[in-house]
């Protein structure tokens, strides 16, 4: 029996008891007559009764300190499971539905993962939050109610093509509508801001933080004169230009509608977001000139920085500060983290845009950047027409923090980082059971930074050493089985070597595919070589309008089909493409990988949550010498690309590089090349000419065919190790004493936690 601190007694019989009483209630149903869903919906309205009591209780909280996050992205998984983890309910409802004649995993199935994000930013953004709730630190995050998150992913003949599918179809077990709105105003039209709840649970289940997602409504009624006269797209004309602007995350914007349509989200999210947060604020603590003191406001990357200049515009026009007193204020509450560092993230929007995107947002701006004209290292706003984003944050926040202490180290304006951590909860112990439960035996825990370096003890112990590649045999076998329906002949006994993120020319899946090809020839011509057998898994989402993402996945594909219509090659590479990738689907992938590689280039590489949650489950990596790989002074043992940040970044400033030069120079690079150019396409279903000439127009600006020849060697040198189990499952440990110093600890005061 589990008791709570809100003292409900939690069983089997209860469980059922509770089940049966909501059925009756939202059915007129007993447990004999309902159906898989109605008995989901019923366990999903218990499990909130529980969360609710708690939640309450935290809400009521008042030491004068909390913190918010605006971001575009939250990954949390799906809340049903995490509930049940961290509510330590899993056996007894197991046991209660095994009784009332349902499945656990086909009733778990049904819950919905929430897609309100797709990469590092979500993770990192549901990190905050979650470590938040467990260091019991009052926090509100703040995100979009995207009804069709982003797009379905689907591969379908050799492409990626682009489905919508509603994660809120069906409404969503896991919010409360909240009846307070608010008014924004977006392009002369007035926009019904409506609010949703959804709960932050703590590891221990008592500390209950709020995820708040903000949906856009039209302020009219539909309209009735035109419905009745037949002319129904217009009648509904209102509703449906404002639920577009929370329909969809990162909509197309390489056209000007869907740089306009970026535009208004963003607006009407920081509008939404900061009038809740002085709402919130003079609620609990009545006084404003005391938020400084009390609050703390995180700025998630880019997309909301008109936080700051609304915030300002409210301190003015609600509560007479002057412009100095509102900028001061921003000051010490604004911090900014910086996730996205490539050309393509940095926005800026024409200066007429913004004018009639909101008058009052533009007025500020300009205010704003005429009392900052003049102070050291000022950067305007408005520089050529356009109203710089980036320089809004540099001027108004605290701070302006990177993820990568070598990218900081690099810039000008702000040279601050923070060693962000990833959940280990979601993406390792809960994810990873037959490795958490034979820690537990080392007393051992992996969310536990004291406990965690307690693994240092056993680097020598071989019988723990081999246990451990025991154990990822069996993850390997695991996730086999589950990619059973798509994917046949996998060898458990192969290195799985993943790269699992974002299709971008930044983070260099080409080069990692060209390396593929290189071993594949290599192998046709050389058909006694010694090779160590490796499946490349690939996954991750190309924006609708990036060619050469979407390029990129198309090779990927036809190099899979190339591979396996060699029926000897193919028992010793394999490439599977996981399509659509969710959360769920990372904590099956993770468990299972032996090796991570992160070949992001150096100098656009600010993070990197795949490594850490890799590392958590005993993975090695393979990287270059950028990101987070330089973080921290203790010792990693990664598989390191020759060159660090400074080499590229000096090659870049003398603009040495020569693309024709390496390919016609580098044999390995030539013999690659030259080998996919004359493939006859029946073998290879796809025109590699189209990728090829597209580097080279741009001078491999991402340097892929630099680095092809040394991420070949490199894995040559893994490849052997891997087959020293002892070796290399104590680098697994080494890694993991060194991912355990990203942690919410060591960053608190950074972020002023602590006030």
């Amino acid at each position: 029996m589990k008791i709570y601190e809100h003292k409900m007694k939690t069983n089997k019989d209860t469980i059922i008891e509770r089940i049966q009483n909501y059925l009756y209630s939202f059915y007129a149903k007993d447990i004999k007559t309902a159906r898989d869903n109605e008995i989901y919906d019923c366990l999903c309205r218990y499990l909130m009764e529980i969360v609710g009591k708690n939640w309450v209780d935290t809400k009521k909280i008042k030491e004068g300190y909390e913190v918010y996050i605006l971001s575009f992205e939250y990954l949390p998984g799906k809340f049903l499971t995490n509930a049940i983890y961290k509510l330590d309910l899993k056996e007894e409802i197991k046991e209660a539905l095994n009784e009332m004649g349902f499945s656990y995993e086909k009733i778990t199935s049904l819950d919905k993962e929430p897609a309100l994000g797709i990469g590092d930013m979500g993770m990192g953004s549901a990190y905050l939050i979650n470590e938040l709730s467990n260091k019991k630190i009052k926090a509100t995050a703040y995100a979009l109610r995207y009804e069709s998150g982003n797009f379905k992913q689907v591969i379908k003949d050799g492409m990626q093509t682009e489905e919508s599918s509603s994660w809120l179809k069906y409404g969503s077990n896991w919010e409360h509508k909240k009846s307070f709105t608010n008014e924004i105003e977006i392009y002369g039209k007035k926009h019904k801001t409506v609010t949703y709840d959804m709960p932050v649970i703590s590891d221990d289940a008592s500390f209950i933080n709020t995820l708040r997602l903000f949906k856009a409504e039209s302020t009219k009624d539909i309209n009735i004169n035109k419905f009745s006269k037949g002319d129904i797209i217009d009648a509904y004309d209102d509703y449906i230009e404002n639920s577009s602007i929370t329909e969809f995350l990162y909509v197309d914007d390489s056209s000007y509608e869907g740089k306009i349509l970026r535009l208004k989200q963003e607006y009407f999210f920081v509008a939404s977001a900061m009038r809740d947060f002085v709402r919130r604020y003079i609620l609990y603590y009545e006084n404003i000139e005391h938020i400084k003191e009390q609050t703390n406001v995180i700025i998630n990357d880019i997309h909301p920085t008109l936080a700051l200049i609304e915030f300002i515009s409210i301190l003015r026009n609600d509560y007479d500060f002057s412009i100095k007193k509102s900028i001061d204020y921003t000051r010490e509450i604004f911090y900014h983290l910086a996730f996205s560092v490539t050309d393509d993230s940095l926005e800026k929007y024409p200066v007429d845009e913004i004018r009639k995107l909101n008058e009052e947002i533009f007025i500020t701006i300009m205010d704003v950047q005429n009392e900052l004209t003049g102070e050291n290292n000022y950067l305007p706003f408005v520089e050529d027409g356009y109203v710089i984003f980036k320089n809004i944050n540099l001027a108004l926040s605290k701070d302006y923090l990177f993820l990568s202490k070598i990218l900081a180290e690099d810039k000008i304006a702000s040279k601050k980082y923070i060693n962000l951590g990833t959940d280990r909860l979601i993406y390792a112990k809960s994810a990873n059971e037959v490795l958490v439960n034979y820690l537990k035996k080392y007393d051992i825990d992996f969310t536990d930074y004291n406990s965690l370096k307690n693994i240092e003890k056993y680097m020598e112990d071989k019988n723990f050493l081999n246990e451990l590649e025991d154990i990822k045999f069996k993850n390997k076998e695991r996730l086999i089985r589950s990619l059973a329906n798509k994917e046949s002949d996998i060898n458990p006994y192969s290195i799985f070597d993943m790269q699992l993120t974002i299709m971008h020319e930044s983070k260099r899946q080409i080069l990692n595919a060209l390396a593929i090809a290189y071993q594949y020839y290599y192998l046709r011509d050389n058909r006694n070589a010694y090779f160590i057998p490796v499946t490349y898994i690939f996954s991750g989402k190309a924006n609708e309008g990036y060619f050469m993402a979407k390029e990129t996945i198309k090779f990927i594909l036809a190099l899979k089909k190339l591979i396996e219509s060699d029926k000897i090659i193919s028992k010793k590479i394999k490439i599977i493409f996981v399509e659509n990738i969710t959360v769920d689907d990372l904590r099956n992938l993770y468990p299972a990988c032996d090796i991570y590689t992160n070949i992001t280039h150096p100098l656009y590489d600010n993070q990197n949550f795949d490594i850490l949650n890799s590392i958590f489950n005993m993975a090695n990596i393979v990287s270059t010498r950028g990101g987070i790989v330089n973080n921290l002074k203790t010792k990693n043992e990664f598989y390191l690309l020759n060159d660090d940040y400074r080499v590229y970044k000096n090659r870049r400033n003398l603009r040495s590089y020569k693309a024709n030069d390496i390919i016609y120079q580098n044999q390995v690079v030539k013999y690659t090349i030259d080998n996919l150019l004359k493939e006859n396409q029946r073998n290879l279903p796809y025109d590699f000419s189209k990728l090829y000439n597209e580097l080279l127009v741009y001078n491999d600006s991402f340097e892929i065919f630099l680095d092809l020849e040394n991420l070949i060697n490199l894995r040559k040198i893994s490849g052997f190790d891997y087959l020293n189990k002892e070796a290399w499952a104590k680098n697994e440990v080494h890694n993991i004493l060194w991912a355990n110093e990203f942690n919410l600890d060591h960053i608190k005061r950074k972020l002023s936690f602590d006030k």
